[in-house]
């Protein structure tokens, strides 16, 4: 697999329970679905790379650093193919400033980003002028993200 793919936003049945590096499915079919280097974000905990996947319900993740808890259980889940150096070695960016910004929110958001494919949303601030501003930065300029992710309330589409 490539650095990054275009999918915003991958099926994700059932839960997830994670402990250590150990990723644990009820109702999952991660073996189907899934492949190592996609980012799994658990909900109420972090994002985090993939490994391995070892069967439909059991996976291990790359690290930790981006996971807020030691374990969790019964947690939503989603998985995605953000660019995979965001989460494994930019200490400087968090996996959930990155967005898969597909055309149909190309220009419509706050932070106004005029390229469809991974922008990281950054600080928002006031301008000299008093107006409001919000950093982006295209990481990975695509054509077409596919799947939208639950993202709106950020990233309006047009």
């Amino acid at each position: 697999m490539s650095s990054w793919g275009n999918k915003d936003d991958i099926a994700s049945p059932g839960t997830v329970d994670l402990s250590g590096l150990t990723v644990t499915g009820s109702g999952t079919f991660f073996a189907n679905n899934y492949s190592s280097g996609q980012v799994i974000n658990i909900a109420g905990a972090g994002d985090a790379a993939i490994n391995a996947i070892t069967n439909a319900t059991s996976m291990t993740i790359v690290s930790n650093t981006e996971i807020n808890v030691g374990s969790i259980s019964g947690a939503a889940y989603t998985v995605s193919e953000k660019p995979v150096y965001v989460i494994d070695s930019d200490t400087n960016t968090l996996a959930d400033d990155v967005f898969g910004v597909s055309v149909a929110e190309q220009g419509v958001t706050t932070a106004n980003t005029h390229h469809a494919g991974w922008v990281r949303i950054g600080d928002r601030y006031t301008d000299a002028n008093g107006n409001v501003r919000q950093k982006s930065e295209v990481l990975v300029a695509m054509s077409t993200i596919a799947g939208d992710a639950d993202d709106d309330v950020q990233l309006p589409d047009a």
